[in-house]
């Protein structure tokens, strides 16, 4: 089979021909179909992820594709830049019905960490939330959530043309980066950020009510800011960290949010997909999804 592999860390990939996978026990191997790009797996290239991958491997852990005549999605540590790739039976995901291939391949990662996340972060009806980058593709599902949810959304992005489309979704204010603290003052404060951006932390603080909640999710701008715990005790804030890895060993977790998400989606929960790129193109997707440009999911159509 034709995949992606990754021969060297922070290195091109490789187009080649690699061995069919060999599905282990309680494995099926699933005919990719498209896969959904995502920054942890440009980290995972470079040696920067969480969990270190170590080369050659192929990349890619957001798939959907078909077992047995039908369409599944699946998170998988890597392997999702091939024709194939091996998957235990019971991580196979449903894909409701009216998703392109391309839309069920941007839902996975995004709605499964927007609802997640805001769920560890004890949301109520009513509260506020912030959501940073709102048109990419964790944004803009963070966006629909909160809102499925009955939260209020605050969005924010870098810049002014980016903010049309959290809008179109819900959000009941939107402001740029620069814009934040006076928007956020008029719209209330904030009792829940989703903070991806990771370099702003002191100003994200700010931001919050008393008794609010920082959600860390990542640090795209790629800087980690210091964190002063009395500006914590001062308002009784709490910073608490995500990670969706782990998360989904927790079957009863994990069937609590597919219960939650998968009658809307399709319906008030559309995955919002962005440039989609033929499998060939794989390494030019890897550029389009670190171009700040760029707004929705990228994705690798075979």
């Amino acid at each position: 089979m034709r995949a992606w592999v990754q021969e060297r860390l922070q290195g091109p990939m490789t187009f080649k021909e690699i061995p069919d996978p060999t599905p282990g026990p309680g494995e099926v191997v699933l005919e990719v179909e498209a896969v959904g790009l995502n920054f942890a797996d440009h980290l995972m290239r470079l040696g920067g992820y969480l969990t270190r991958i170590h080369p050659p491997f192929v990349p890619g852990m957001e798939v959907v594709g078909r077992v047995e005549g039908r369409r599944f999605a699946a998170l998988v540590g890597h392997g999702a830049l091939a024709e194939k790739v091996a998957v235990p039976r019971e991580a196979l995901l449903p894909v409701p019905e009216g998703l392109s291939p391309e839309e069920a391949a941007a839902y996975p990662v995004s709605f499964l960490t927007a609802y997640l996340a805001l769920r560890q972060a004890g949301a109520k009806p009513g509260e506020k939330v912030l959501v940073q980058a709102a048109a990419g593709a964790l944004g803009t599902a963070s966006v629909q959530v909160a809102k499925a949810m009955g939260l209020k959304v605050l969005a924010s992005a870098s810049r002014p043309e980016k903010l049309d489309l959290p809008q179109a979704l819900g959000a009941e204010a939107v402001a740029t980066y620069a814009e934040l603290p006076e928007k956020a003052k008029v719209f209330g404060g904030v009792d829940i950020l989703l903070e991806v951006r990771g370099n702003q932390l002191e100003e994200s603080l700010s931001l919050l009510n008393p008794g609010g909640r920082l959600v860390y999710i990542g640090a795209a701008e790629g800087e980690v800011a210091p964190l002063n715990p009395l500006r914590l005790m001062r308002r009784n804030l709490t910073v608490m960290g995500f990670w969706l890895a782990p998360l989904l060993r927790e079957k009863a977790l994990v069937q609590e949010a597919l219960r939650f998400l998968l009658p809307r989606l399709g319906r008030e929960l559309k995955p919002v997909v962005g440039r989609v790129f033929p499998f060939p193109e794989a390494e030019a997707a890897f550029q389009a999804l670190l171009d700040r440009g760029h707004v929705g999911k990228i994705v690798v159509r075979l």
